[in-house]
């Protein structure tokens, strides 16, 4: 008959030895967008020429600041335990009702004989109505989800082809350019001269610091600890108190301002705003998409980080960058995103199914568990 001591002591090193090795498994997991882009900026390092230079570096990341603001928002929804499909249309909401309005307000305070106050004044105005309208569809959207008890998906679907109506009859199908240019000077002028800091200029530094503001409001404020409750349990959240219908509004207000703003300050670099942005090439919604579950946030909700998201979505930038590099066509780098994209939603699938088998499970009861089934076959 064998010692249950000794059976006990071998249980108890098998188990610390499985939670070591978890928890390892653990850390990488969590930070396992770090590490993603260490090994994709090595490995397009060695087989594109050119990858590391200023001259590629800088307008990678410029390519980055519009999905990192939109997925700021996009971050917050699905922290919710939601999803925000029509951020792309919101971009173009932001993109075109930033020149329109502009355009419209510029005339009325009487255009170019009037000199920089008029343009000043016109881009403020314009500026507040076209985040106003993100806002206010973003609003719709938390209403008709978290009052209405509509699914998400199907909420933003609607407001998605709804938006698509809009840009259309607003521009009339036309691209809308701003009747001055002295706003893109200022807001793409590199504030240093300096090669990889070239980066630094008004729209970084503003999407930088939108940023910086909502990860601290994330994970520093009892709103932010309330929204990961909301996200990962309903039950506890609704006894803690939470009111849980408002801070679900207020992730989708959130979602339509921060995709206003991305569409703003894209539209305002260029000086132009076109109704059909993203409907060609990789769409930014499934840029946005993979950027947020690859840097982590889970689509159940109760867990993800904003910065997180913009690694990711630096991260992905510098795939596509660097399979332009290596020659490859555009087709490779939708055939990349979508490839990506499905390994991501398939591990995410997988990591949430082994979650499941773990529910319930209480490791502190495992070495009496596993003593008693020595005993039983002794």
């Amino acid at each position: 008959m064998p010692d249950p001591s000794e059976n006990w002591g071998v249980t108890m090193l098998k188990l610390n030895r499985e939670l070591d090795k978890e928890k390892v498994l653990g850390t990488l997991n969590h930070n396992r967008i770090y590490v993603f882009l260490v090994i994709v900026v090595i490995l397009m390092s060695i087989g594109a020429p050119g990858f590391m230079r200023s001259s590629n570096i800088t307008p990678m990341l410029k390519t980055s600041l519009l999905p990192i603001l939109v997925g700021i928002g996009f971050s917050y929804v699905m922290i919710g335990g939601n999803f925000d499909l029509s951020v792309g249309a919101m971009i173009n909401v932001g993109a075109l009702m930033v020149m329109g309005e502009f355009n419209r307000f510029y005339a009325i305070f009487g255009g170019e004989p009037a000199g920089a106050g008029a343009v000043v004044g016109a881009w403020i105005i314009a500026f507040l109505i076209a985040l106003a309208a993100g806002s206010f569809f973003g609003l719709i959207n938390g209403l008709l989800v978290a009052k209405g008890k509509v699914h998400s998906f199907i909420v933003t679907i609607g407001m998605l082809t709804t938006l698509s109506g809009f840009v259309y009859t607003y521009s009339k199908g036309n691209t809308i350019s701003a009747n001055s240019y002295l706003l893109v000077d200022i807001i793409e002028k590199p504030l240093l001269r300096v090669p990889y800091l070239e980066f630094f200029t008004m729209r970084s530094i503003i999407t930088i610091l939108v940023l910086v503001f909502f990860e601290l409001l994330l994970v520093k404020t009892s709103w932010g600890r309330g929204l990961f409750m909301v996200g990962s349990n309903k039950e506890a959240a609704w006894q803690a108190g939470i009111d849980m219908e408002r801070k679900l509004i207020w992730t989708f207000v959130i979602s339509g301002f921060t995709a206003a703003l991305g569409g703003i300050l894209f539209a305002t670099s260029m000086n132009a705003a076109v109704p059909n942005y993203g409907e060609r090439g990789i769409n930014p919604l499934m840029l946005v998409l993979a950027s947020t579950i690859i840097g982590g946030t889970v689509m159940t909700g109760g867990s993800g980080s904003v910065v997180k998201t913009a690694v990711a979505v630096i991260t992905i930038q510098a795939i596509f960058n660097g399979l332009i590099g290596m020659g490859l066509g555009f087709d490779t780098q939708v055939l990349a995103a979508g490839v990506l994209l499905g390994s991501v939603v398939l591990y995410e699938a997988y990591v949430l199914y082994k979650q499941s088998l773990r529910k319930g499970e209480r490791p502190a009861m495992l070495p009496e568990a596993e003593e008693l089934r020595h005993k039983h076959r002794a």
